[in-house]
């Protein structure tokens, strides 16, 4: 049996939200899924240039500027 993604973690979340709560770890599992996403674009990047550019989606990420 393959492990579920986070993703589909959140889906099933929200899918089966008994409270607000449920909504609000699954938004989180969301944004734990981009991050780790571009992680791993960061540090998998062919060029220096690509790497820098995965660390600024990070950090906006981390602000809160992007993603989901």
């Amino acid at each position: 049996m393959n492990k579920p993604t986070l993703k589909q973690l959140a889906d099933f979340l929200d899918d089966n939200a008994r409270n607000e709560m449920d909504n609000q770890a699954a938004m989180a599992l969301r944004k734990y899924s981009e991050l780790f996403k571009v992680a791993h674009e960061m540090v998998s990047a062919k060029t220096h240039e690509h790497s820098k550019a995965a660390y600024c989606e990070m950090i906006d990420l981390i602000k809160g500027k992007g993603g989901v």
